[in-house]
């Protein structure tokens, strides 16, 4: 082969090269409780790129270390945490939970994982670097996730089973105080300023909104039918609530706390992740088996992404 021909050929492999990077876009994961396993989308083209195992019976949540190197997915059907290995994509431990286990969040500094666990009713401290069970906190009925306050000294606990929050010292974890929300509590969201904490309430179909100075409730804020999950734009001017009744995802101004659209979505949507842009919404349909993409700017539905069955937790991948 000539010089202008291996030049030439070397030119097309990075071409094509380059033409892969520019098209490849963030990695978004979903879990499909009834699959036992993990869809990973591409969010430049709106297409599953592979299905995984989940590590787990029925894969619930699923949370990114915050480097972004590991995948912590919440099994409810095993009482489990399975860790994947983002590169891999390989479960590399697998770790016992309390029962039901729900959800999983990091502490600010990234070195504990706090799990939610509905059926034994107590949190489960895990270092992270260890692997280890340090701590393990009784709380009250059926916790389901949990949000950090912007200078990382307190912990939000939300209570189905109790219709509360509960407050804790993310020191010491006692608890500091708790607080009505209403039936069936879920979904956790700070604004940008940590002044206020938004709490969807499914069993009164309605966002709570507490001031966390004050630890009171200084709105209410009715949606659409069984509000669940829950998300913050990253600029803090809306908030977004799946509605599982009614098939929609109600767009809130924070500014005035009212509802301001209603976008459709699949059937039973349950839980919800922003683009790093805050551009494009992911919401996972549990009962049509599939994922809505919405465009946020024009309230459009850009792609239905089928997946596993019943899909539940979701998650960009940092």
């Amino acid at each position: 082969m000539n010089r202008w021909a291996v030049s030439k050929t070397l030119l097309t492999i990075l071409t094509v090269f380059l033409w892969v990077q520019t098209a490849s876009g963030a990695e978004v994961w979903a879990t499909n409780q009834l699959s036992n396993t993990i869809s990973i989308i591409d969010s430049e083209a709106l297409a599953v790129l592979t299905t995984i195992p989940s590590g787990g019976k029925e894969p619930h949540n699923i949370t990114f270390s915050p480097n972004g190197k590991e995948a912590w997915v919440t099994h409810v059907g095993s009482n489990t945490i399975s860790i994947i290995n983002t590169t891999t994509r390989e479960v590399t431990t697998t770790l016992p939970a309390g029962t039901r286990t729900h959800a999983i969040t990091f502490s600010p500094n990234g070195k504990l994982a706090y799990i939610t666990n509905p059926g034994s009713n107590d949190l489960w401290i895990i270092d992270v670097l260890t692997r280890k069970v340090i701590e393990r906190i009784s709380v009250g009925k059926a916790p389901q996730m949990v949000v950090f306050s912007r200078d990382g000294t307190r912990a939000f606990v939300s209570l189905s089973g109790d219709e509360e929050v509960w407050v804790l010292d993310a020191a010491t974890h006692k608890t500091l105080a708790t607080i009505l929300t209403g039936k069936d509590a879920m979904g956790l969201g700070l604004s940008n300023d940590g002044q206020y904490l938004y709490v969807t309430t499914g069993g009164e179909s309605r966002v709570v909104v507490i001031d966390t100075t004050s630890l009171k409730e200084v709105r209410s804020i009715e949606t659409e039918f069984d509000t669940h999950g829950l998300a913050v734009s990253p600029d803090g001017l809306y908030v977004y609530v799946a509605n599982r009744g009614s098939n929609t995802l109600s767009v809130i101004e924070a500014r005035t706390n009212a509802v301001i659209r209603s976008i459709p979505t699949g059937k039973s949507p349950d839980m919800l992740t922003l683009s790093p842009t805050g551009r494009q919404m992911y919401v996972t349909n549990r009962g049509d088996d599939s994922i809505s993409v919405i465009d946020i700017v024009t309230a459009q539905v850009m792609a239905v992404i089928s997946v596993g069955r019943a899909p539940h937790g979701i998650a960009f991948r940092p």
